[in-house]
């Protein structure tokens, strides 16, 4: 008997097909929609659940476009120091700059800074994970407002090269409920210009 997990994930997969246009390869919106499905599945699933698997319905994408698969130049922090972020509860988070991505975006220059969480860098965890807080002009309109993240691996950068795909950014939890510790981007990370791509902004219609 199929379990009803694997008829929500089938369910999942065949939604992203039925929805999202074609403005990529084929492998490439294989594979996207495979890792959003995966998202989806992570946020209901978790023990922390930021969001219901019947509210699942309300969360929305922007079309994958691989126009915004770019390549990066990397410009790494020398010495880099522990500062801290805010987050939106209030609570302070410590960080440490790994590195500038450069990349070119409609014949525009854009820079986004790459984050380790330094209290998890001393405890010896996530050491290959960088994490990208951004903001641009779709936020509060099309995308959440208080801006998107992407996760990046410096495994990944080692082996492929460093990306920048925004078709991964996804919401803060704070995004869906109350009750997270959500980063603020900062300012270093506001793009002045829009990102159509990724998450859409949560709304419960």
């Amino acid at each position: 008997m199929v379990s009803s997990t694997k008829i929500m994930s089938l369910l999942i997969v065949l939604w992203f097909c039925l929805h999202s246009p074609v403005l990529f390869s084929q492998d490439y919106y294989q594979y996207m929609s495979e890792k959003r499905a995966a998202t989806i599945e992570s946020l209901w699933k978790s023990e922390r659940q930021p969001i219901m698997v019947e509210d699942t319905i309300y969360l929305q994408y922007f079309p994958i476009d691989e126009s915004f698969r770019l390549s990066c130049r990397l410009e790494f922090s020398e010495n880099p120091e522990p500062f801290d972020i805010a987050t939106y509860s209030g609570q302070l988070r410590s960080y440490i700059l790994w590195a500038t991505a450069h990349a070119e975006l409609n014949g525009q220059t854009i820079s986004l800074q790459l984050y380790q969480n330094h209290e998890q860098l001393l405890e010896g965890n996530f050491t290959d994970y960088l994490f990208l807080p951004f903001k641009d002009y779709t936020n509060g309109e099309l995308s959440y407002g208080g801006g998107r993240y992407m996760n990046l691996s410096i495994d990944q950068i080692e082996q492929e090269g460093c990306i920048l795909d925004f078709n991964t950014a996804y919401n803060p939890w704070c995004a869906y409920r109350d009750g997270f510790h959500c980063p603020i981007p900062p300012r270093a990370n506001h793009l002045e210009l829009e990102i159509r791509a990724g998450e859409k902004d949560f709304i419960k219609y």
